[in-house]
């Protein structure tokens, strides 16, 4: 913390804690409440939003990206909120199953698909993403000695056609029941991953250029943003079910390279030439996927300069490149060159990135209320906001993911005790996640306790799970949620405990 007044540093702070921001890293401002801003961002988004399930002011591969935005507004609000947008924009454009002749197109759409399946648990929307990446595989041949191609006209093998395919192959293998059915989806993203590393369109900077020749080399086009994040994210995953820390350190150093590359004057993420011309509908769309993407790798890996990164952007979008109807321009640093659906749902990705559903105050009788994030654990890590988090690539011991969250003396009665908890993935089986318990802190032994299995959570969201137990005069309570490590197990996410009477 800089050397400030006392006042100002606490005011800091409470700003920090209202916006769900840790205190460790980075330095937020008045007005960085990012989970309120992206609700606000969400509205002036959907003034664009047609009655097609569109976005008017913009194209067809832009609005996968639209979708995505409200898709991060769905996961700040932890649902209810826009939920209805997702059935719309799928009821009134799934005729052709999202296909068109860019194999790219289709990879955002199958992207956006798969996040609308762990938001709802609705199976056609999964079935729509493997549709359409069975699309995608046709884009494949030996040209090149591999990859799929941009068009279907198979003209150009390009940077993002291919990041989409990997990136979309690990996901589904993620999300596919079955290793017979799973495992030819993560067969497809290692070869696409070979493929890709061999490629050369990874230039010695270590940035991507756009795609290949004629003769199979770098073209040496335009960096764009969005193709440094893409394979990001693709990579990140790829670590996630392999855990190959290669991958990871690939991811890492493109995005060192990207952030300390493709920013302004400022240090805030810009597109090459930037401010000399507009980017027609795709280029105003970029950057919010490599924002999208760097959180990912940031909650991955936890690295300051990437949450430095992330909140310095997200505090200048809302303060420089906002207009007073709140809608955001393409410059992020301001000031508002233009409005359009593009515009704003890439840089509302930025703002998005770090909202957090915060823990509602609407129920009676609560006794105490505890923060995951700030309680005592034997296992996990920070989730990179107030929660707590274990998975089998960082952690691969079962143990108590929070056992710090302490009563004092209750008096007697009925008490119910809720814990707030989400998963990573919901369907591959319904093998034990977790044990949750109320413990008489005094002698140690279990007063009440649940296994909670994987097939209890309908979505990626956080759901509640509760234990009642009666408390006794005199007696301390400590409430524990018991993580079960196994080499495919869920990752699991705590944000918070609520004790209240029954």
């Amino acid at each position: 913390m800089p050397n400030q007044p006392l006042l100002k540093c606490v005011r800091l702070c409470l700003l920090l804690l209202l916006a769900g921001v840790r205190l460790s890293h980075g330095a937020a401002v008045a007005g960085d409440d990012f989970t309120a801003n992206t609700a606000v961002a969400a509205q002036a988004l959907q003034q664009w939003y047609n009655p097609q399930g569109l976005w008017d002011t913009t194209g067809w591969w832009n609005a996968a990206n639209c979708l995505e935005a409200i898709e991060n507004a769905i996961v700040a609000n932890n649902g209810g909120a826009y939920l209805d947008v997702l059935k719309k924009t799928f009821d009134r454009n799934c005729a052709k199953n999202f296909l068109n002749e860019f194999y790219d197109d289709e990879g955002w759409w199958a992207l956006a698909w798969m996040r609308a399946y762990d938001l709802t648990g609705e199976a056609r929307y999964l079935d729509m993403a493997k549709t359409i990446f069975a699309d995608m595989q046709t884009g494949w041949d030996d040209h090149c000695d591999g990859g799929i191609w941009w068009k279907k006209e198979r003209r150009y093998k390009n940077a993002i056609a291919n990041e989409l395919f990997l990136l979309v192959a690990v996901r589904l293998h993620q999300r596919t029941v079955g290793a017979a059915e799973s495992t030819p989806y993560l067969d497809w993203a290692l070869k696409e991953w070979r493929w890709f590393q061999h490629s050369g369109m990874i230039n010695a900077g270590h940035l991507i250029n756009d795609g290949l020749n004629r003769a199979c080399e770098n073209n040496g086009r335009t960096t764009w943003t969005y193709n440094q994040g893409v394979l990001i994210g693709g990579l990140a995953e790829l670590y996630r079910v392999t855990g190959d820390t290669n991958c990871l350190r690939e991811a890492v150093a493109l995005a060192d390279a990207s952030i300390g590359t493709l920013v302004d004057p400022n240090g805030i993420l810009s597109e090459p030439a930037e401010r000399e011309h507009g980017g027609g509908r795709d280029v105003p769309q970029f950057k919010g996927i490599f924002i999208r993407y760097l959180a990912l790798l940031y909650d991955v890996t936890r690295r300051p300069a990437y949450f430095d990164f992330l909140i310095q952007n997200a505090h200048s979008v809302w303060a420089n490149d906002r207009d007073s109807a709140n809608h955001f321009g393409l410059r992020w640093s301001g000031p508002v060159d233009a409005v359009d659906a593009a515009r704003h749902s890439s840089a509302m990705m930025a703002v998005s990135a770090l909202a957090e559903p915060v823990m509602k105050d609407d129920r009676a009788g609560v006794f105490g209320r505890w923060m995951a994030g700030k309680v005592k654990h034997d296992l996990g890590r920070p989730d990179g906001l107030n929660g707590w988090t274990a998975d089998p690539v960082e952690t691969k011991i079962s143990g108590d993911l929070v056992n710090g969250a302490r009563t004092e003396t209750l008096p007697v009665g009925k008490y119910v005790v809720t814990f707030e908890l989400k998963v990573d993935n919901f369907n591959r089986d319904n093998a034990e996640v977790a044990t949750l318990s109320v413990v008489d802190f005094a002698s140690g032994q279990v007063v009440a306790s649940r296994e909670v299995t994987r097939k209890e959570f309908s979505t990626t969201l956080y759901q509640t799970f509760t234990v009642r137990f009666p408390a006794v005069a005199t007696k301390r309570y400590e409430f524990r949620t018991f993580w079960h490590y196994a080499p495919h197990a869920v990752r699991l996410t705590q944000r918070g405990i609520v004790l209240q009477t029954e």
